[in-house]
């Protein structure tokens, strides 16, 4: 996803240049090789974006039914937190009208279906006194806990996590404000809301930002390019 996003972003002959700079992130790499549902979430989210920019592009059903699709599988890996990639789209998909079409409304419905057989089997089977924990642990996490940070957590802390780019991805991501429409929005007001977002949430990991680490790659190339 992040060789696509940057060949519909940047539009140059060098997309290998972000993967590469993606693979080679310090957190990327501590990640990369465990077994768990942050890589995958992280990119669905990626997939969400590009779909979403295809669909605006081209129209075309299956962008359509895949910009809507993602949210419901990234639902079923990571529940609520997938309210946060989708709000930072949000602007997007309204002032473009996707979220108008038919076509994502299926596919919206058919990416939830998972979670919904998943979760009629598992009351079936566990009650729904079991199943509630899930909504209990969301009201947990948003509450002070031993996960609690201050507001300017990731300020530092997805600085380090993102060594050994981390200068040219704010180089580039202060390049990317001067850019134009969509550019701009993707590479700029979409990290920035999501780091927002996150901010507020009392529960911090450093892992949470990985959802927007394909983009910081493209900011990345941007600031070395400049």
């Amino acid at each position: 996803s992040t060789y696509s996003l940057h060949r519909e972003l940047l539009n140059d002959k060098n997309p290998i240049y972000s993967a590469l700079i993606l693979s080679t992130s310090l957190l990327w790499i501590s990640f990369s090789n465990m077994a768990t549902q942050d890589m995958v979430f992280a990119s669905l989210t990626s997939f969400g974006i590009l779909c979403s920019i295809k669909a605006f592009k081209t129209n075309k059903k299956n962008y359509l039914i895949f910009s809507g699709m993602w949210i419901g599988l990234a639902f079923m890996l990571k529940t609520f937190l997938t309210a946060i990639p989708f709000l930072a789209i949000f602007p997007f998909i309204y002032r473009n009208k996707i979220i108008y079409k038919k076509y994502f409304w299926i596919g919206l419905i058919i990416g939830f279906l998972p979670f919904i057989v998943w979760s009629y089997k598992y009351i079936a089977i566990y009650s729904f006194s079991t199943y509630s924990g899930i909504f209990t642990k969301f009201v947990t996490l948003s509450k002070n806990n031993t996960f609690t940070q201050a507001p300017y957590y990731y300020l530092w802390n997805l600085s380090v996590n993102f060594l050994p780019w981390t200068i040219l991805s704010i180089v580039g991501f202060i390049q990317a404000s001067k850019m134009k429409s969509l550019n701009k929005y993707f590479l700029f007001f979409y990290p920035l809301l999501t780091i927002t977002l996150l901010s507020f949430f009392s529960t911090k990991t450093p892992y949470y930002p990985l959802q927007i680490f394909s983009i910081i790659s493209l900011n990345a190339y941007v600031g070395m390019r400049y």
